[in-house]
């Protein structure tokens, strides 16, 4: 039951891809896809870098009309849309949608990486991202848009490849993960490795685990959303009236249910357990004296978004990158979304997201 490939272009690198704790890639293929026409120069290029979950599937296209993760962000009167702008996600390395990762063939065996495949850091997502934007000829610095993980995403190419980035919009971004979202996300994955089907990674279609990567999706997205939208959206409604917990069911149980049910279908847990552990290794002031320093010589016009009811990535955190940003030099923007979403707002609230991209992407 784990995820297939989405129609896209496929990009393969000819060379091996060394990743950052020394292991090596002997092969690297990327799926990706694009919309809008690439200028003549180069230079109207717009980088999605999706987050845990995501895919190279933004939007709706000719060559995949099912709708995308963030399909009301490329409305016929968007922003991106609009101004005319050449726009590319990628699947990340490591990920379930056509990129080399853990489902990938180990060419030295033959058979699925699985937990076999190395531990890749965000790092190498960045630096597979920028061997694509290479084989794809372009070599104009570029605006970088995500959220969450594509936003720590976008933070180290700001630091590692700062003349690459003309303007970067983070989402939901945090300067490292803290210790309550290690702990959550370390939850998530103890409930996959739990799972007696997940066998050490090994298993297969007939002996899926189905129930630990359910599970991981139900509290994952009990983070995601807000305890207003929670109250709200399902009070104490009842589905199931029953007074015995076997048999007993609340309507928010029943869309957790739901939620991880759709997930089993679509996703990887091998793919869900390393980019879970890759956000939790991210800290962009590491091997500097602050976050602040991390950006020296950083000149990226930076739009940060913070959500008022984020539980995973509160105010305070994106107020304290802000700073540093400033700090280091940069012009950067901070600006607060209103929602009941929670994090989940920077995929949900797409109108007030189109709204903050066309002034940033329309001044200077």
């Amino acid at each position: 039951m784990a995820a297939q490939s989405l129609p896209a272009k496929r990009w393969r690198s000819e060379k091996e891809f060394p990743l950052e704790n020394g292991q090596i890639l002997p092969e690297l293929e990327i799926a990706y896809e694009t919309w809008g026409e690439l200028s003549d120069k180069g230079d109207n290029v717009v980088v999605i870098l999706h987050a845990l979950s995501g895919s190279s599937h933004a939007f709706s296209s000719a060559e995949n009309p099912e709708a995308g993760w963030w399909e009301e962000l490329y409305g016929e009167e968007s922003p991106l849309r609009m101004g005319g702008y050449h726009v590319i996600c990628a699947n990340i390395v490591g990920g379930c949608y056509g990129t080399t990762g853990p489902t990938s063939l180990d060419p030295g065996t033959g058979a699925p990486y699985a937990a076999g495949f190395p531990q890749v850091t965000l790092r190498d997502m960045v630096e597979a991202q920028r061997l694509l934007l290479e084989g794809l000829g372009i070599d104009q610095p570029v605006t970088l848009l995500g959220g969450s993980m594509g936003g720590m995403l976008i933070l180290h190419w700001m630091q590692d490849h700062p003349r690459q980035v003309d303007r970067a919009i983070c989402l939901a971004t945090p300067p490292r993960s803290e210790s309550f979202t290690i702990a959550l996300r370390s939850i998530q994955r103890d409930a996959i490795l739990s799972d007696p089907r997940y066998a050490g990674g090994l298993y297969d279609e007939n002996s899926f685990p189905e129930a630990g990567l359910a599970l991981a999706r139900k509290i994952g997205m009990i983070t995601y959303r807000s305890p207003e939208e929670f109250n709200e959206r399902f009070g104490r409604d009842v589905k199931d009236p029953r007074p015995h917990f076997l048999e007993g069911l609340y309507q928010v149980q029943s869309y957790l249910d739901h939620q991880g049910k759709k997930f089993v279908v679509r996703f990887d847990p091998n793919t869900y357990l390393y980019f879970s552990r890759a956000m939790d290794l991210f800290d962009i002031a590491a091997g500097h004296d602050s976050v602040a320093a991390a950006f020296s010589g950083c000149e990226t016009r930076v739009l940060l978004l913070s959500i008022d009811s984020d539980f995973l990535v509160p105010i305070p955190h994106m107020k304290e990158l802000h700073a540093a940003l400033i700090e280091a030099g940069l012009e950067v923007d901070l600006q607060l979304m209103e929602s009941r979403y929670g994090h989940d707002a920077f995929l949900l609230e797409t109108g007030q997201i189109n709204q903050h991209l066309g002034n940033f992407l329309q001044s200077g």
